[in-house]
């Protein structure tokens, strides 16, 4: 009689255990319709609350090693009222502050596991509990080199804005032909 098990497979990254993890308690984060601006029809960026936030996160856990590769995030939030929010608003805003500090970039994270409001937790204590998983950490020139891929991104970006608005007042601008080769009509 032959015995017919199917060919072992090797474990996929969510039930493998964790080579790293960081566990870190932050403090309560702005609601996303506070921490994201798009001011007069402009891109939406991080407001000066939202940057302020940010900060305080990468200041309260300087030397805090960052992962690299799929990330796995528990959360207990404690909300600071008994005032309904909104969970993935507050998710949102907390993936965005950990880029650079427990991770390289906030699409690393790939699965969520326990994330709640904790019961009856509301007032002084507010914060979050927060537990990440990955399977490797990144070395300090990775991070560097994200930062600076970044900065160029922003860069790139700012200038794009720049022409497009300058091409608007262009646009606005009567243009004739011998302007547009250089001569004067």
């Amino acid at each position: 009689m032959h015995s017919h098990l199917p060919a072992a497979t090797p474990q996929s990254p969510s039930t493998t255990p964790p080579l790293a993890e960081v566990r870190l308690s932050l403090p309560w984060p702005p609601s996303g319709n506070r921490y994201w601006r798009s001011d007069r029809g402009t891109t939406p960026h991080v407001s000066d609350e939202g940057k302020e936030y940010k900060e305080e996160v990468a200041d309260s856990h300087v030397g805090q090693r960052a992962l690299k590769g799929p990330v796995v995030l528990s959360a207990t939030l404690y909300p600071p009222t008994l005032q309904k929010c909104d969970l993935g608003n507050r998710l949102k805003v907390l993936e965005d502050a950990l880029e650079l500090v427990a991770y390289l970039n906030d699409n690393q994270v790939r699965r969520y596991r326990d994330v709640a409001f904790a019961d009856g937790a509301h007032g002084k204590a507010a914060r979050v509990e927060l537990v990440l998983e990955g399977q490797e950490w990144a070395t300090p020139a990775e991070v560097e080199a994200e930062r600076a891929r970044r900065a160029e991104q922003a860069r790139k970006r700012r200038a794009t804005l720049a022409r497009n608005r300058a091409a608007k007042v262009l646009g606005r601008l009567r243009v004739t032909p011998a302007v547009r080769r250089g001569g004067v009509e």
